[in-house]
């Protein structure tokens, strides 16, 4: 294994603390991630669309109002999953968190633990955006975990416990952690190497979700003088380069997008991208359902979006209950997307998606609410999806359980 890093919860899942940059989906991701998410949407009427002057921070925008639903509860989504079997694309893997990460090997279908020791029951996000050191969470209460670093040599180095952190990418990690319960400030950032060696520290007034480092700075959700905003800094002054636009959730980043549910969104809302060189931002197309999770392509020209499949007593008046995966191509002007055919997930659980570098869309699957997972391979426009001979344990869909490695 020496190369091995070379380049609500469902029913019985273990407590989880706040996912760094997804805030709760109108109450879906709550009830899924009860514990795991417990903090950490699609289509909307035009009342609800920011403007460009909210986008440039200078409007407020009101807050969208509580959905009234009449009648029966809508029923539950439902998990489907129907295609070919097959392989993915060789020499691609990517990691998989939950109750037993792995590396998985698309084109052979084979799984590698990760070489690490943890707590019966507990969970792992990870990340590997940006540069060579994975970093993985392993949860064993709401507000804190304990941070462990991977290098290329696949070397586990422990960093303690920190209510978040995130692999940069010159190699090092940035850790958070905060004074007060529930993530509240002053909280303090550290710079560690990957030999878990102390490079520098500095104190925040507030939270920051971190979210990605960029070759323009360092992505975050931070508390500004108009509400929660999306913004690049610099890791080590907290100098703010760029504020992008208020949000209420970051969905996904890449080194030059990022894309984000609009501030006071409520359910029903666009979807904003960004543009992290010059802050100009574009409105999605629209699509019902609760939005959790996003992965833009290698060459940025598509992007997957995750719906969460929502729960009976949900209070979305969205008509799509069931989770699904929608594609927007992105040089087509927002007009051009289409769905992952034969493939839905069930209540508060989302299909995960990874990109291939030969565009080739991989989803990790949760296939029931006892931790079960199938992962898929689609090519955009084709009429079925293939279903990879790998079958996943401790797998229940919740965004930072799944990240491309090479």
């Amino acid at each position: 294994m020496a190369d091995l890093l070379s380049s609500g919860p469902e029913p019985g899942a273990p407590s989880r603390p706040r996912r760094r940059w997804i805030t709760p989906l109108t109450g879906v991701l709550v009830a899924a991630a009860a514990a795991y998410l417990a903090g950490h949407a699609g289509g909307g009427t035009g009342t609800d669309r920011p403007q460009a002057a909210d986008r440039a921070l200078g409007v407020q925008v009101p807050p969208a109002p509580n959905p009234v639903r009449t009648g029966p509860p809508p029923p539950a989504a439902r998990y489907q999953l129907d295609g070919v079997p097959g392989v993915g694309p060789a020499g691609v893997r990517m990691l998989v968190g939950g109750r037993d990460p792995v590396v998985l090997d698309a084109g052979t279908g084979r799984l590698a633990a990760l070489p690490i020791r943890k707590g019966l029951g507990e969970m792992a996000e990870l990340d590997h955006a940006g540069g060579t050191t994975t970093v993985l969470l392993y949860n064993f209460s709401r507000l804190r975990a304990r941070v462990v670093a991977l290098g290329p040599g696949g070397r586990a180095v422990a960093l303690g416990e920190a209510l978040d952190a995130l692999p940069m990418r010159d190699g090092t990690v940035l850790a958070e952690d905060c004074a007060g319960a529930g993530g509240a400030g002053p909280c303090m950032l550290t710079g560690y190497a990957a030999t878990g060696a102390v490079r520098w520290k500095r104190s925040v007034p507030n939270q920051l979700d971190l979210v990605r480092d960029t070759p323009y700075g360092l992505l975050v959700r931070a508390q500004g003088a108009l509400g929660e905003v999306v913004q690049l800094e610099d890791p080590r002054s907290g100098a703010v380069y760029r504020v992008i636009g208020r949000t209420s959730g970051v969905l996904g980043a890449d080194d030059r997008q990022v894309v984000f549910l609009p501030a006071a969104c409520g359910s029903g809302c666009d979807l904003t991208l960004s543009d992290l060189n010059d802050g100009s931002s574009r409105l999605l197309a629209e699509n019902p359902g609760s939005p959790s999770v996003a992965a833009f392509s290698r060459d940025g020209r598509r992007l997957a979006i995750g719906y969460a499949g929502l729960l009976p007593d949900d209070p979305s008046t969205s008509p799509q209950r069931d989770g699904y995966v929608a594609v927007v191509d992105l040089d087509s002007g927002f007009d051009r997307v289409r769905l992952v055919p034969e493939l839905t997930t069930g209540p508060a659980s989302t299909a995960l998606p990874v990109w291939s570098p030969d565009g080739r869309l991989l989803l990790v699957v949760p296939t029931d609410g006892a931790g079960s997972g199938r992962v898929v391979s689609w090519t955009p426009g084709a009429p079925r999806v293939t279903i990879l001979p790998i079958g996943l344990a401790g797998f229940y869909g919740t965004p930072g359980t799944a990240a491309p490695l090479s």
